[in-house]
Parts: C-alpha cells; structure tokens; sequence
C-alpha cells in the first residue's frame, strides 16, 4: 500500500492541540507526534517529562535540517560546506527570549508534577490541562523562533512570515496559560508563591517578545 499523502500543516501556525482540529487525520504533524509519544510508552518512558522532551526536541531540530537539505537538493541549491566554511549554529541559550521559556519550562514542569501528586481538583481539569499543553509548546516554539535568526536558506519576505506565525503561536500560549494559573490560583491559594513565580516569568516573556526578541542574554 502506497503512503498516504498529507495535506501540507501549518507548523510554525499549528498550537498541536489536535484533539480539538478537524484536519489531524490529515497532518503529518499528529501522525509524528503520536508516534513519538507511542514509542516512550513502548519504552516505558514519560514523553512529557522534561529530559525525553528536550530530547525529542534535539531530535526534530536535526530532522528539520535534513528536510530543509533535501529541499535544497531538489532545487539544485548546494548547502554544504566544508569544514573551513562552516556556518556557525543557533545556541538557544545566548539568546533571552529562550533562556526564559526554558526556565518556564522547568518551573512549570515540577509545579504539574507536584499537583499530579497531590490530586487536581475537578473545577480546574481543563485549566490544568492547557498549563501542560503550552508549558511545552512555548519552550519549543521559543527554541524554533531563535534557530531562525541566523537562517540564510529564506529569503527575507519568508522569513519575516515564519517569525510572525511562531510569535502567534507563543503569544497564545502565554495568554492560555495565564489564564489558567490565574483560575487556579483562585482554587489553590496555598500554591501563590509557585504560580506567582510563573506569572513572572511569563510577563518576562510577554516583555521580551514587545521589546527585542532578538536580545542576547549578554547584553
């Protein structure tokens, strides 16, 4: 049997909150990304812990850049280099806007495994689970914004595109998520310092985002 073709997916645009999307049965997208979480629990392993996660995220960051080789290949673009020309790679970490959404990450992470321990009340099942969604999804989409910034592949016209479509997605993702820790604070008062700490770190993010996304940690 041939592979089934897919409709292409929006990537940069796409939040993966599949199970509320009319087109999953259609994208790539969901079909990996259920693959991936189907061969951790093969493996006996959490695919949203933070270290399979991050992990993961090496993973298709590799996977991306062989797709974008390929690309290049079959319009007869030569991107390879030798070794005395090699073309210098994003470091996430110099970079503000994903040193903040990776400490959000961790922060959140061990806050959602100390509320699974405890038990999560009824009233807040829905706001805990868009705190797990984009507490993900903002640090990949952070680390997928800042590999970008020293892409030659794109013109200027496609990358100002790709930019803006991952800033929605962040900029959602922030929203939902302070929503979400705002009406479970109201039902979890004994948490305020824990979902205060996020707040924060999520209004650094908002900040950044308005002022220079492209700010090193340096300066």
């Amino acid at each position: 049997m041939p592979d089934k073709k897919y409709k292409p997916s929006p990537y940069n645009y796409c939040d993966y909150r599949c199970e509320l999307c009319d087109e999953k049965d259609n994208c790539r997208v969901y079909k990996d990304n259920e693959e991936r979480a189907l061969q951790h629990y093969l493996k006996g392993e959490d695919p949203y812990d933070p270290e399979v996660f991050l992990k993961d995220l090496h993973n298709i960051f590799a996977k991306t850049k062989s797709m974008v080789k390929d690309m290049a290949k079959k319009q007869g673009i030569d991107i390879d280099v030798s070794p005395d020309e090699q073309v210098p790679g994003v470091n996430p970490e110099e970079y503000t806007i994903y040193c903040i959404a990776h400490e959000y990450f961790k922060e959140a992470s061990s806050f959602i495994k100390e509320l699974q321990t405890s038990g999560i009340p009824n009233s807040i099942e829905e706001d805990f689970s868009d705190l797990v969604w984009y507490h993900t999804l903002i640090a990949a989409k952070s680390g997928r914004l800042v590999s970008g910034f020293i892409d030659d592949f794109f013109d200027d016209e496609v990358q100002e595109t790709e930019e803006k479509g991952t800033l929605k997605v962040i900029n959602k993702g922030i929203d939902l998520s302070k929503k979400a820790l705002q009406n479970m604070l109201n039902e979890l008062p004994d948490h305020l310092p824990q979902i205060a700490d996020l707040m924060a770190l999520l209004k650094r993010l908002e900040d950044i985002i308005k002022t220079d996304i492209r700010q090193k940690v340096a300066e």
